[in-house]
């Protein structure tokens, strides 16, 4: 999935969540960026004041309850005298009052900060600000839980690709085996070898055993004269295997090239 969806899907789930059990005008929301909290999820937005707006460390009432890492409430956010007012056009265009603000901490680091803004009088904002901590926490697990499948996931696809690039030097090793015996029945059996280490499926295009020689130690790096002196051939010779290797996988570079290879399961 599409970090960016799922990071949309958990917000615009946790500020619904919030508006049904308070009821309030507006909720809204949005995580830590380089530079800033950046506000992106809204409901019950009257304008789009606030839309993208990035919010210093210490600055307004996001910025200290980052700062603070602690949730705060103001009653009457033109006239509050705890937070500093550089975002107080932005928020009087929505017409907001009270606002409550609930850090998002993960592993006791804020992510985001979730809001929660009336319009119209103030009004007492503990039964609020409980909502919002509660609100707040709610998508924090749910961070942590993406966080630790995204892990888990970069942690599987570094062991294939230390696997792959074992795999792919193996193979690399066995067919230059191949072209340095006269013995028909070894080169017979460094073939069947070298078959057993690339599995594929049927629709894949066929190659030639000497492409399949040359993808194979591109695959592990070496350069087109390291891969020409490991097979006897010269660095020009190579490149024009390339050239037509890029052709026949539909690929604009030697990396997309050795990609779609792998993908295909020519080379491991």
């Amino acid at each position: 999935m599409d970090p960016r969806a799922e990071e949309t899907r958990l917000w615009a789930s946790a500020l619904g969540a919030l508006r049904e059990r308070t009821g309030v005008p507006m909720v809204f929301g949005g995580a830590i960026v380089p530079g800033g909290l950046r506000l992106t999820h809204f409901v019950g937005a009257r304008t789009g004041s606030l839309e993208g707006l990035l919010v210093r460390p210490g600055s307004g009432l996001g910025g200290r309850v980052w700062q603070e890492s602690d949730a705060r409430v103001v009653a009457d956010y033109g006239l509050a005298s705890d937070i500093s007012h550089d975002y107080d056009e932005p928020v009087r265009a929505e017409g907001l009052r009270t606002v409550v603000g609930a850090p998002v901490l993960v592993d006791r680091a804020v992510r985001g900060v979730v809001y929660a803004g009336t319009r119209g009088a103030p009004v007492t904002g503990d039964r609020l600000r409980d909502a919002a901590v509660s609100a707040a926490r709610a998508l924090a697990r749910q961070i942590a839980l993406e966080d630790e499948v995204e892990r888990r996931v970069a942690a599987r696809r570094a062991r294939d690709e230390q696997a792959a690039t074992a795999l792919g030097r193996a193979h690399a090793e066995v067919r230059a085996l191949v072209g340095t015996t006269a013995d028909p029945e070894l080169r017979d059996r460094l073939e069947r070898l070298a078959s057993l280490l690339v599995l594929g499926p049927a629709e894949r295009p066929a190659l030639t055993p000497r492409q399949v020689d040359v993808l194979s130690l591109v695959a592990t790096g070496a350069s087109y004269a390291a891969v020409g002196e490991r097979l006897g051939l010269s660095a020009q010779t190579v490149k024009s295997y390339m050239r037509d290797l890029l052709v026949v996988l539909g690929a604009h570079s030697r990396h997309e090239a050795v990609a779609e290879a792998r993908r295909l399961r020519l080379v491991p």
